[in-house]
């Protein structure tokens, strides 16, 4: 059962999300958030000293979807086709939740407008040492003498954004509704035949 606090700081920061999508961070008061809320200043000031830590925190939660994933073990008695699309959707399972795109959609709007906001935002992802788990994989299966893949940062990068171009940046940029998981599945295997035609060692 979730504790009163952690519902309260849920509400704060649901509520610190939808008065920075309308007002914008520079524009954005602690007040107007707490009234947002429905809790008094003081609760709010108790959890967060300044809007400042409540954008931090909603950035967190935006970076931990690339952050939180499974370990991807590399199996050679597996279809490479199969495991890298099976990875790949769990990986990206945050594709199409609506609360994700809220989020994301929020912070792309203040980076744009706020370079303060987007030093947070990039601070954040500058400390992601392995993007959404792929690049170990890739690098098993090249001692695996599975794949050949001279630039995995490269490889993992045109292969995530070929996927996003189709199921996450026009649903984000067009408000559209976020795609349904037979969309994102038929995207990812057709992007992993792709991906394993190009860098799979021909036997």
């Amino acid at each position: 059962m979730a504790k009163v606090s952690d519902i309260k700081q849920e509400d704060i920061i649901k509520s610190a999300i939808e008065v920075f999508s309308q007002k914008g961070f520079e524009q954005a008061s602690m007040e107007g958030i707490s009234k947002q809320a429905g809790v008094s200043k003081r609760t709010l000031y108790k959890y967060y000293p300044n809007k400042d830590a409540l954008f931090e925190v909603i950035v967190d939660k935006l970076i931990c979807r690339f952050d939180d994933h499974a370990a991807s073990q590399f199996e050679p008695s597996v279809a490479i086709e199969q495991q890298l699309a099976e990875l790949t959707l769990k990986q990206l399972c945050y594709l199409n939740s609506p609360d994700f795109q809220v989020i994301a959609r929020m912070v792309m709007v203040e980076c744009i407008r706020c370079p303060k906001a987007s030093s947070v935002l990039m601070s954040k992802f500058d400390g992601i040492e392995d993007c959404y788990g792929l690049h170990q994989w890739v690098q098993a299966g090249i001692e695996a003498n599975c794949l050949a893949v001279e630039d995995i940062t490269m490889a993992v990068n045109q292969y995530v954004g070929g996927i996003k171009a189709l199921v996450f940046w026009p649903q984000l940029l067009g408000h559209q509704a976020p795609p349904s998981n037979e969309d994102v599945a038929k995207v990812v295997t057709q992007a992993a035949k792709g991906f394993i035609a190009t860098y799979q060692v021909s036997r």
